[in-house]
């Protein structure tokens, strides 16, 4: 994490490799090799007021800008808001996130000319999902334009840290790795009091960042006093776990921003926050209301832990917590697992107090056996609130049993790799980890490769003799799969975040085919570039081939066929009607993994629709409605293809019409992870994001769902390898279920 020291005007402060920024030199200088330029006015301390050094402090908070170069009126009134929040000479300002609607050069480069030049250099920014969500190179133009996107500054006295949970290609949060970077960070800090800011906001009803148990756990120790967070277009303040959170309303449809000034308490220094809404017209007054006090120097909320004693049984888990002599009532509940990205607000099973303790049971009725976590919350007579998470295991009978579990590290983020018995797994850390699926006990690695990050999958090549890993560094690298050494690189000057495609040509050659964002490149067996051909927009699927084609789905909103042989385009098919381009790309097929049918057929998939069209002319031949783009389809032998769209309802539609043979609820959530067919029992089994696994028999046309995996969150498609189901999660462990 970077830190640097106040100063006015900041000096440009070099990059550095510390904690969760995820920056190398070698990753800027890939930025700057394709052809961005040092980030603009980039300090990242944060610039002193003359009056701060008697301790007045005094910014200014928004979030949720959305700036989108093709609304006009909404680009006068961030203007608008600029122009008031210079004119009161803030020291700084925190943006919250969600500066742009999907984070391109053009709507970064309208953003930043809304901001008037003093203040510009004032600016501190962290993404929020819309920068990251449906870019490719999302962090490195984050960088350029703003700097790091985790980093800390002092002013005041008081300790600022941005906050960077977003997920590439992902709609959720998670800290992961990062933690031991805050951690780092606020210990550095000392007793100053610190303030974060981030997109998310945590606690209470909000799980959009599955790791907050461990974030809050990671801040216990320190006097982290406030969070400034957006993501939900609202005022709402809470105070749990000795801080305050102040959730701010979205400045894309009105003139809004928060006025933070410091002040004097009766425990201290506190941050009086003012909601400013300015008013229909310049000249009209804006109006200002108070909506919390934060004190600096004591918490505001309960800082004394939960202890907590889970007791599972077959109907409820019997639980007795330790709260602080405070709390007026404790609640308790199953973390709501399932919930992905969004929040929850349903009920919470109040516990009986005996003394200091309090005493309880929560149902589990509709929770699968296995692994989750149970929350306890504790209240105190002001409203203010402690929230602690404990894991439990729930009994019960499941057909997946453990067999093993190896820790990878980093995210498994992309699909498992299988040949025979060998699995192989990427990771975010950029660890590449080749196991015998079959073994006893915990596995030792066949062996391990280090590359740049990985967020999608490897392949091997069809006589299993390479595998061919794509990389956040820009690279390609085909690995020995008997020894993971490096036999061939293939580099590109943006990142690969496509699954590579292995396929033959209709003369029995093999051909490599992968996307770096908006390049498509076809490789021969040995790494040798055939052809290049440019993509619209970007593309984060996976190609597909029938021999002659290749067809890949892109960020026009169109579904593109190119000649093998040459590269050139041979037709392209609409898949949206949206009619700007943040809609045809977050609405389009650019993160479809394609598929060509035994009938011939080409299958784009969308937010929308499954689309069927012919290979040679793109015409439409069938459309299924349904979100069917973050998981791969999966061809049954019967001739049915079995879609599972994100919402984990699944159906079997018949190849040649697209009739819905079969359909029926499976799992919460599905997101680029699909599922896996079993060749010995013909079913297949789907993995949720929340980690919830079922089984789905086609024969019979109904769904079991079997056991919760993990309380970690789950990208990767999983492999059936030496009959054993193999499941990579976030938490960055690899496991092995007998069947």
């Amino acid at each position: 994490m970077e830190r640097t020291a106040g100063a006015r005007p900041p000096a440009q402060t070099p990059l550095t490799r510390r904690g969760f920024l995820g920056l190398s030199a070698a990753g800027i200088m890939l930025g700057a090799a394709g052809g961005w330029g040092p980030w603009p006015g980039g300090s990242v301390g944060a610039a002193a007021a003359d009056d701060e050094t008697a301790g007045t402090l005094r910014f200014a908070v928004l979030t949720d800008t959305h700036a989108n170069e093709d609304e006009a009126e909404r680009m006068a009134n961030l203007r608008r808001i600029f122009d008031a929040i210079q004119a009161e000479d803030p020291a700084f300002v925190l943006h919250c996130g969600d500066i742009t609607d999907y984070g391109s050069d053009g709507s970064f480069a309208a953003y930043r000319d809304l901001i008037p030049a003093a203040l510009w250099g004032r600016l501190r920014h962290v993404p929020g999902n819309h920068e990251i969500r449906w870019d490719t190179s999302a962090r490195r133009r984050f960088r350029h334009w703003f700097g790091p996107t985790s980093y800390g500054f002092d002013a005041g006295d008081v300790h600022f840290l941005a906050l960077d949970p977003t997920q590439l290609l992902q709609e959720p949060g998670l800290f992961g790795d990062g933690l031991a970077a805050i951690e780092e960070e606020l210990r550095a800090a000392g007793d100053r009091p610190s303030v974060l800011f981030l997109h998310y906001p945590l606690g209470g009803a909000n799980y959009y960042v599955n790791d907050t148990d461990a974030l809050l756990r990671t801040l216990a120790p320190f006097p982290v006093r406030a969070i400034f967070a957006g993501h939900r277009h609202l005022n709402e303040i809470d105070r749990f776990n000795g801080l305050t959170q102040v959730t701010t309303n979205a400045a894309r449809p009105g003139p809004f921003y928060l006025r933070v000034t410091e002040g004097r308490g009766q425990t201290g220094r506190t941050l009086l926050v003012e909601h400013v809404t300015l008013g229909a017209t310049d000249a009209a007054a804006p109006t200002v209301e108070t909506l919390t006090e934060i004190p600096l120097d004591a918490p505001s909320a309960p800082t004394a832990p939960i202890h907590i004693a889970p007791r599972p049984g077959t109907t409820g888990i019997a639980l007795t917590a330790v709260a602080t002599g405070a709390a007026v009532a404790v609640d308790a509940r199953l973390h709501p697992q399932a919930v992905f990205g969004a929040r929850d607000e349903s009920a919470w099973t109040p516990l009986t107090a005996r003394g200091r303790s309090w005493h309880g049971t929560v149902d589990r009725a509709g929770a699968a056996p296995g692994r989750h976590r149970v929350q306890v919350r504790a209240v105190d007579g002001a409203g203010a609130r402690r929230e602690e998470w404990a894991e439990v295991e729930l009994p019960g009978p499941t057909r997946a049993r453990p067999a093993w579990e190896l820790v990878i590290g980093g995210q498994i983020q992309g699909a498992l790799a299988a040949r025979g018995a060998t699995v192989v797994a990427c990771s975010t850390s950029g660890r590449v980890t080749a196991v015998d699926a079959g073994g006893r006990g915990r596995p030792r690695p066949r062996w391990t490769a280090d590359t740049g990050p990985i967020h999608r999958g490897a392949a091997f090549t069809p006589d299993g003799r390479l595998v061919l890993v794509p990389s956040a560094d820009g690279l390609l690298l085909a690995l020995d799969a008997h020894t993971g050494r490096t036999v061939w690189t293939s580099r590109f000057p943006k990142p690969v975040l496509t699954t590579p495609l292995v396929a033959a040509d209709d003369g029995g050659a093999t051909r490599v085919l992968v996307s770096a964002e908006d390049t498509l490149r076809c490789l021969d067996r040995d790494g040798t570039t055939l052809w290049e051909a440019p993509v619209p927009v970007r593309t984060a699927g996976r190609a597909a081939c029938d021999g002659e084609r290749v067809f890949v789905g892109a960020g026009d909103g169109r579904g593109y066929a190119y000649d093998l042989r040459t590269g050139a385009v041979l037709w392209s098919v609409l898949t949206t009607d949206r009619p700007d381009r943040y809609r045809q790309l977050i609405y389009g097929p650019w993160d479809d993994w394609v598929e060509v049918l035994s009938t011939g057929a080409v299958v784009f998939s969308t937010v929308v629709d499954a689309i069927a069209v012919d290979p040679r002319t793109g015409a439409v031949i069938w459309r299924t409605p349904g979100s069917y783009i973050f998981a791969p389809a999966l061809p049954l032998p019967d001739g049915g293809l079995l879609l599972t769209s994100e919402w984990g309802v699944v159906a079997i539609v018949d190849e040649t019409t697209g009739a819905v043979r079969w359909t029926a609820p499976a799992v919460p959530r599905a997101v680029n992870a699909g599922p896996v067919i079993d060749s010995r029992t013909g079913t297949a089994w789907l993995v949720s994001v929340g980690g919830l696994l079922a089984e789905i028999r086609p024969a019979d046309r109904s769904v079991v769902v079997d056991r919760q995996l993990f309380t970690a969150n789950t990208f990767s498609t999983p492999v059936l390898a030496a009959d054993r189901l193999v499941v990579g999660a976030q938490d960055g462990v690899l496991r092995a279920y007998s069947l």
